[in-house]
């Protein structure tokens, strides 16, 4: 697997052939192909680690990415992803420099990527494929390289009538931005419902007074209301606000230690057995799960646009067997 970071000043990972071969960690067998999928989301997080540190920015590992740390000094062995986190400073300032990513990676924000409306950051690499089979049939168009998950933590007012109000509105704006993206820009007329069909018609006249760029402005908006108040706990808002068990305590930030990963390093706060604890209680207890994706498509050697028109043009729907029964 080519890896090669040839348009960029930063280096690409240098991975030990030994790393690619089937293991069997904690009873699970990791296959190759996993470790190859791995291999490339260790030098995705290699790639924003120099990034990061050229601009002084601070990240984190999150939730099972930093249970991997602590138990396992590296990847859970049934896991599939990498997670992150940083304060909302830390993130815009990762998104000004997003054109410090060159080819094959991708910075995919809402402002580098048309459609793209999770609220968080995925470093791709699109050479590779991490595709939703859910959003295939969405025609979605925005980049599904494999990906590693960059979380913003946005302030948690203490005020219960103030947070509800809020969480409503984050979820309120999202899912405006979705739906006349959907209606707009995004129309797909073949899978569109008649009233979506009927709303298509208007919407250009609409648009000009609120379009779903206004809509997702509003929802980051929201995120960020209370940034500016000393707020005791920050949180993954954007992702999921009523995930009250990723709510961490600021304090637990004041300091950063550092855990084996693989072969990196990963920062962490230093109140990070606390983070383990609200999300996972006995962390040290084994319990094999299942990705949060849902239907993820993970394949290092073959670029996502090819991926998906290998799919779309399969008349005897040969893949899309072969995946499910997977």
């Amino acid at each position: 697997m080519d890896l090669t970071n040839t348009n960029s000043e930063y280096k690409k990972l240098e991975i030990e052939d030994s790393f690619f071969e089937e293991e069997e960690r904690c009873g699970y067998v990791v296959s190759a192909k996993m470790k190859r999928v791995w291999a490339v989301e260790l030098d995705l997080l290699y790639q924003l680690d120099q990034v990061c540190k050229k601009y002084g920015i601070q990240y984190y590992g999150s939730a099972g990415t930093i249970l991997g740390a602590e138990r396992h000094k590296g990847m859970i062995p049934w896991d599939d992803d990498i997670d992150l986190m940083m304060m909302r400073d830390q993130y815009d300032l990762l998104c000004a420099h997003a054109d410090e990513f060159k080819e094959p990676y991708f910075l995919q924000t809402f402002d580098t990527d048309e459609g793209y409306f999770r609220g968080h950051a995925q470093l791709r690499n699109s050479n590779t494929t991490g595709v939703l089979v859910e959003e295939i049939e969405k025609n979605v168009t925005f980049n599904q390289g494999i990906f590693i998950d960059i979380f913003p933590l946005d302030n948690v007012v203490r005020n219960r009538k103030l947070w509800k109000k809020q969480m409503e509105r984050i979820d309120k704006y999202r899912e405006q931005a979705k739906k006349l993206y959907r209606t707009t820009v995004g129309f797909d007329p073949e899978n569109a419902s008649r009233l979506r069909k009927t709303a298509h018609l208007f919407m250009p006249l609409v648009s000009k007074v609120y379009s779903w760029k206004d809509a997702y402005r509003k929802f980051e908006e929201e995120c960020r209301r209370y940034n500016h108040l000393p707020t005791k706990y920050v949180a993954k808002i954007s992702y999921q606000p009523y995930g009250m068990k990723m709510y961490d305590l600021r304090s637990e930030f004041d300091d950063t230690v550092y855990l084996d990963f693989e072969m990196l390093k990963l920062p962490v706060p230093k109140g990070y057995k606390l983070h383990l604890k609200r999300q996972f209680g006995d962390y040290h207890k084994f319990v094999i799960g299942s990705s949060d994706h849902g239907k993820l498509v993970l394949d290092p050697d073959i670029p996502y646009k090819e991926w998906i028109r290998m799919y779309r043009e399969d008349p005897e729907g040969t893949m899309q067997r072969n995946f499910l029964a997977e």
